[in-house]
């Protein structure tokens, strides 16, 4: 039998959500750092509010960032 051969898993994010702390998994993968800023927006099912995702950091934007 010939080996399996076995896809990479996904690295999606998980990010705590700023609203009410709890961590939340997406279905947004992780990106390399690319030349300036590529965010993605998402509804978050822990406040129902839209957050806008640093796909490089996983991390929510906020008004300082």
């Amino acid at each position: 039998m010939p080996p399996r051969h076995h896809a990479p898993m996904a690295d999606f994010i998980v990010f705590q959500c700023p609203q009410t702390g709890m961590n939340v998994q997406t279905h947004l993968e992780r990106q390399p750092k690319l030349q300036g800023r590529s965010v993605e927006a998402f509804s978050c099912p822990a406040c129902t509010r839209v957050h806008l995702i640093d796909l490089a950091s996983g991390r929510p934007m906020t008004r300082e960032r």
